[in-house]
């Protein structure tokens, strides 16, 4: 039986840092952050799959060859883990979730293909799904974001005051689409899986800890350490509390999510 992880996927601007971050502060998981975003230098992974791809003679990017490797990089995660008497905690955004797909495979079915999301059910690890409900919420806090820096520790500069963007409205549009199309695909993948959790966002939150219920929830999935703290305390602020009043087209975004989200 594979050790036990847990896995926070969502998108970009959820909150998955500040539930890391709780999560590292307990004593009962080890967040190893974002391990498949790309290079440079804070992910693991691409020195995991050259070394791992090096000693696979004949190595072809086939999906039992892929599946094989990301079960190898998990199980090192977790034995790093264990170390610390943990379990491990990852987090996989959306666009992360087909990047694995092998090089000689057919086109994406029509149903959804993930290698990853496969692996991840396999493996029967703890999946929560982080779920920001509002489209025009996610897209201006990325944009923000990209402007104050993603991962706020201090309150904000009084002249941060005068900030003041624009969004693109068709690559909100893309942005929003894609969202939808990656919340839908993550429950698919996931329909009947035991070890599920869907939080949404800010609701989880409680000033700088998680929320009672969310914490509550979080300790009850399978494979974490028994009579350990899973959480505690973090000092990550929200990056844009102010996004309504910095996004000059504002009422755009609201008016184009409720284009998107509306029935039919």
């Amino acid at each position: 039986m594979a050790p036990p992880i847990l896995v926070t996927i969502a998108t970009q601007r959820s909150g998955t840092k500040f539930l890391g971050a709780c999560l590292n502060a307990g004593d009962a998981v080890r967040s190893f952050g974002e391990p498949f975003k790309p290079p440079p230098p804070d992910s693991p992974f691409p020195a995991f799959a050259i070394d791992w791809m090096a000693r696979q003679p004949g190595f072809a990017f086939r999906g039992t060859e892929i599946a094989a490797m990301l079960d190898g990089f998990l199980d090192g995660l977790a034995a790093r883990a264990a170390e610390e008497g943990r379990i491990a905690h990852l987090d996989v955004m959306y666009n992360n979730l087909g990047a694995f797909t092998g090089a000689w495979t057919w086109p994406v079915r029509p149903g959804g293909e993930s290698i990853l999301c496969r692996v991840l059910r396999a493996r029967g690890a703890g999946v929560i799904h982080l779920v920001r409900d509002s489209l025009a919420e996610c897209v201006a806090s990325t944009l923000i974001a990209e402007r104050r820096g993603y991962h706020r520790r201090t309150p904000l500069a009084p002249s941060d005051g005068a900030l003041r963007i624009t969004a693109d409205l068709a690559a909100a549009e893309r942005q929003m689409r894609d969202i939808l199309a990656a919340r839908d695909f993550v429950r698919r993948a996931f329909r009947g899986h035991a070890a599920w959790l869907e939080l949404s966002y800010p609701d989880f939150i409680d000033g700088q800890a998680l929320a009672p219920l969310a914490a509550e929830r979080i300790s009850a999935m399978p494979g974490l350490p028994p009579a350990r703290v899973v959480s505690r305390t973090c000092a990550l602020r929200p990056t844009a509390p102010d996004r309504a009043g910095v996004l000059t087209n504002w009422a755009d975004l609201v008016a184009l999510e409720a284009r998107l989200s509306a029935p039919g």
